[in-house]
């Protein structure tokens, strides 16, 4: 059976048979029916179409084409979305639809998400410089040429400030690149994300109690008080500006690498982004950007990757597997590291365990080799390759380990999870009747703004 639409329905069997029930709202002159979830995407449209007077002339293309859409549910009609949402570089900008399949075990059902941005003019000028540099990047990755792109398409990247977050996005995502349609970022490009209001709040909430307790010496505890939140932002920044967006495929490959990799694409690609911003670290060229004040810096990227994958146990009480994508792709480049480069041990001290890179040269080399490995398997849709890689490397742990960070963590009486408080935003009408000024409120309490919100919904 081959799903006709993927990403937006769902898949039952009915009288023995498979069928499709399709997310769309219908179109007006009844040509297409409505299908699952019509009465809300209904609603949608019609917000979608409120928007549509206070949007330039690309926005409105683009508003246009997410309308038809939600009405159709066709494939042809999300790609001619995200292809005009592409063309747009608007101050304030939104994307709304199916997109991430990360919690789908095959990895094809989209969920539903929305958010609405501002650039941060401030950050936004180390994103452009990456872009502006993308091609460089190409070619000094440690793949094979046959893999590199000769001439690389860099995405729109903006760093912003969301002004709000719904549905399955949420506060602790600080980086997306969008769309994830391969040929669409061939072809037309892509949008690169950095949250940096999400940034700031996460790490002003969490504070550095957690740092003191996993690090493992005074001098990667100072690098990290002054470092790792540049760092942060940074391997962001990398990720997703010059990591989603790089290397080609073998063109033997006629569909998108997903349906070749299943259930191991999501994984190996949040990696693969993430060893791209490892890699260049400490490639010279950052500090002759200006995007890299010192070499500490990338100490400090190093030193949090170690840490991270030792301290995200704490999200797994039970069991010893991992499901979550990025969190196997930190285990997975933390355990290949420590095998194949011995750049990374586990130590302990008065009966705590901390990660520590021992040999940040090395552990650079190990980045590379596993960096070019995943490209090699992500351009030929090798399943087997993926398969192995990732089951023997990121998805089960230590589970004693696991305990130990647990009890440390309760003794920091830090969350484990957390949830974002969008801000309000007020609108102030002038004598025309139209909206010339919005006030920004900060609301404190997440379950009343909650409800507020079922009562635009109609729920």
């Amino acid at each position: 059976f081959q799903e006709k639409y993927p990403l937006n329905s769902r898949l039952v069997k009915k009288n023995g048979k498979l069928i499709e029930e399709v997310y769309r709202a219908g179109t007006p002159d009844g040509r297409i029916p409505p299908g699952r979830y019509a009465a809300e995407l209904q609603r949608a449209t019609r917000y979608l179409a409120q928007a549509m007077p206070y949007a330039g002339a690309a926005q409105r293309r683009v508003l246009r084409d997410l309308i038809r859409y939600y009405q159709s549910g066709e494939p042809a009609d999300w790609r001619q979305f995200n292809i005009d949402w592409v063309r747009d570089n608007s101050t304030i900008d939104f994307t709304n639809g199916f997109i991430e399949v990360y919690k789908d075990p095959r990895g094809l059902k989209g969920a539903s998400q929305a958010y609405v941005t501002v650039v941060d003019e401030k950050m936004n000028r180390l994103m452009k410089g990456f872009a502006a540099q993308a091609a460089y990047f190409e070619r000094h990755a440690p793949w094979e040429d046959k893999y590199k792109l000769e001439k690389p398409n860099p995405p729109l990247a903006n760093a912003v400030e969301a002004l709000i977050e719904t549905g399955d996005f949420e506060v602790e995502t600080i980086g997306e690149n969008l769309p994830n349609e391969a040929e669409i970022h061939d072809q037309y490009g892509s949008k690169s994300f950095v949250f940096t209001g999400s940034t700031r709040a996460l790490s002003a909430a969490v504070g550095n109690s957690a740092r003191q307790e996993f690090c493992y010496s005074s001098e990667e505890l100072e690098r990290a008080r002054q470092y790792a939140d540049f760092a942060e932002d940074l391997f962001t920044a990398m990720h997703e500006v010059i990591g989603h967006g790089s290397g080609k495929m073998n063109p033997r490959l006629t569909q998108e690498p997903a349906v070749y990799l299943k259930e191991y694409y999501s994984t190996l690609e949040e990696t693969r982004a993430d060893l791209m911003a490892l890699w260049n670290f400490f490639d010279p060229k950052l500090i002759e950007m200006g995007a890299l004040p010192s070499l500490e810096v990338a100490k400090a990227a190093y030193d949090a990757e170690a840490r991270a994958s030792l301290a995200q146990l704490r999200e797994v009480p039970s069991g010893d597997t991992i499901e979550e994508d990025h969190r196997r792709g930190t285990q997975l480049i933390i355990n290949f590291v420590r095998d194949k480069a011995g750049a990374v041990e586990p130590v302990d001290r008065n009966g705590k365990t901390y990660m520590v890179v021992k040999d940040y040269d090395k552990m650079r080399q190990g980045v590379g080799m596993l960096l070019a490995e995943l490209m090699r398997i992500k351009a030929e849709g090798d399943y087997d390759a993926a398969k192995a890689l990732i089951t023997r490397y990121g998805i089960h742990f230590n589970t004693a380990w696991r305990d130990q960070v647990v009890e440390r963590y309760k003794r920091l009486e830090l969350p484990t999870y957390w949830v974002g408080i969008n801000p309000d935003l007020v609108p102030h009408y002038g004598g025309n009747g139209r909206i010339d000024a919005v006030q920004i409120r900060y609301p404190r309490d997440f379950a009343q703004q909650q409800l507020r919100y079922t009562t635009i919904t109609g729920e």
